[in-house]
């Protein structure tokens, strides 16, 4: 049978990585708050801390999607860190009532930008294995 539609979907292909790297963003954030509650990590580091979580859960968010992606995989890499921000944005405005600082918002969006770019780039120049190398023709 064929089929009729050609590679995955946009849902298939942002949704899984921007939760991979939604996940791994939220799970560093409770490594950092552990560490600040054992006074381990100083109150100070809380901010440049969280930036860093959320560009390693942009790039890994980036990077799963140019992988999975058939063509274009700079752009798919690029929304999928977007989607992670924007989904951790809305949590915070909407849910949280939190107020909204413009300067550190463009911060954390340039931030996750940069780091989706990165993720983007490292998945898509990544050569991928052949799945049958093992047998010889």
């Amino acid at each position: 049978m064929r089929k009729t539609n050609e590679g995955p979907s946009p849902v298939g292909v942002l949704l899984p990585s921007a939760v991979v790297g939604l996940l791994a963003t939220l799970l560093l954030m409770l490594v950092g708050a552990i560490f600040v509650h054992r006074r381990v990590l100083a109150e100070q580091a809380i901010a440049p801390c969280a930036l860093i979580f959320l560009a390693i859960g942009c790039a890994l968010a980036a990077f799963i999607s140019a992988k999975r992606a058939p063509g274009g995989k700079f752009l798919w890499a690029m929304g999928a860190g977007i989607l992670v921000f924007l989904v951790l944005l809305l949590v915070s405005v909407i849910p949280l009532a939190q107020p909204i600082n413009v300067v550190r918002m463009a911060v954390s969006l340039l931030c996750a930008l940069a780091a989706s770019a990165i993720g983007g780039f490292a998945g898509a120049n990544m050569r991928k294995r052949k799945k049958y190398r093992h047998l010889k023709k």
